[in-house]
C-alpha cells in the first residue's frame, strides 16, 4: 500500500487563504497544514486550526520572501525596511519562470538563524515544534545546507531528506523532477488530472510519497503580494472533489502525515 502526505503549504499567508486550507483539510484529502509562522495572519491561522480541526498536523512552511523575518539580525535577507527580498530578486540555482533570477543570495548563517526563529515562533503559536519543515518559493545551496544541519541538531524531518536513516523511512517529494507536475502546479490542478496521475502517485517506486499544493481562498493580500491567485482556488475545488478521495480508495492509497515517516 502507498501511502500519500498531502500538504496545504502557504497556512497562515491570509485569512482568507487559511479558511480554504481549512476546508480542503476538513472535508478533501490534505493531510498537513504547512504554517508559514512569520506571518501576521499566522496567530490567526493557529486559532481557525485550534477551532476547526485541532487534529490537523501543523508543518512549518519555512518562509524567506515573504512578509518580515522572525529574527533581527538576517541583512542578506532583508532591504532597506526589513521586509524579506521577493523571490524575482532571489539569484537561485534553480530559478522558475521569473523566480530565483535576480542578483540577491541570502547567506548560510541567515537562512539558519531565520529558520530556527521561525521554528521557535512556530513553538510559540502552537505550544509544540513542527514534525516536519521545508522551504516556501525560493531556496538555494546556502538554505538548503541550513536546512540539512537543522535536520540533524533538531532531529526534525525536512524537505531535503534523501535517503532512509536510523529515525526516518525516506519519503519521496513528488515534485521533484516532475515538469508536468511542477506545470500545472501553477496553473492549478484539475480533478481530471489529479485521476490521471499527473502528480506521479501510482508510479513512484516509493512507499512514502509527499505532494504539495496550495488550497485556499483570495484576499487583497493573496491578489496584491502573490503571483499564484486562481490556481489556489482550483486546489480547494479539486482537494475536496468526492471523485479524487474515490480514486485514492479505489488505488489503495493511505493517507497519511508526517509523523508516519518517524520510526518508532
Amino acid at each position: 500500500m502507498k501511502k500519500l502526505i498531502v500538504v496545504a503549504d502557504d497556512f497562515g499567508l491570509s485569512e482568507a487563504y487559511s479558511i480554504g486550507a481549512v476546508k480542503a483539510y476538513k472535508e478533501g484529502i490534505v493531510t498537513v497544514l504547512s504554517l508559514m509562522s512569520n506571518m501576521e495572519t499566522a496567530k490567526f491561522a493557529v486559532d481557525l486550526r485550534n477551532k476547526e480541526c485541532p487534529e490537523a498536523p501543523l508543518a512549518q512552511h519555512t518562509n524567506f520572501v515573504q512578509g518580515k523575518p522572525v529574527s533581527n539580525n538576517v541583512k542578506s535577507m532583508v532591504d532597506e525596511n526589513g521586509y524579506f527580498y521577493r523571490s524575482t530578486m532571489w539569484k537561485s540555482d534553480h530559478p522558475m519562470g521569473e523566480k530565483g533570477k535576480g542578483t540577491i543570495v541570502p547567506s548560510f548563517e541567515d537562512a539558519k538563524r531565520e529558520t530556527i526563529a521561525q521554528l521557535e515562533r512556530h513553538k510559540e503559536l502552537t505550544g509544540s515544534y513542527p514534525n516536519h519543515f521545508e522551504g516556501h518559493s525560493m531556496g538555494n545551496e546556502n538554505t538548503q545546507h541550513a536546512f540539512r544541519e537543522i535536520m540533524k541538531e533538531k532531529r526534525i524531518h525536512g524537505m531535503c531528506q534523501e535517503e532512509e536513516d536510523e529515525l526516518l523511512y525516506y519519503g519521496h517529494e513528488l515534485i521533484m523532477g516532475n515538469e508536468a507536475y511542477m506545470k500545472a502546479l501553477h496553473i492549478g490542478i484539475t480533478a481530471e488530472q489529479f485521476m490521471d496521475d499527473i502528480c506521479g502517485i501510482l508510479s513512484s517506486p516509493y512507499e512514502y510519497n509527499i505532494v504539495h499544493f496550495h488550497p485556499g481562498y483570495l484576499d487583497a493580500y493573496v491578489i496584491d503580494h502573490s503571483t499564484l491567485t486562481i490556481p489556489r482556488v482550483r486546489d480547494v475545488q479539486t482537494l475536496t472533489d468526492p471523485r479524487v478521495k474515490k480514486w485514492i480508495d479505489q488505488n489503495n492509497i493511505e493517507l497519511v502525515d508526517f509523523g508516519a515517516l518517524y520510526k518508532k
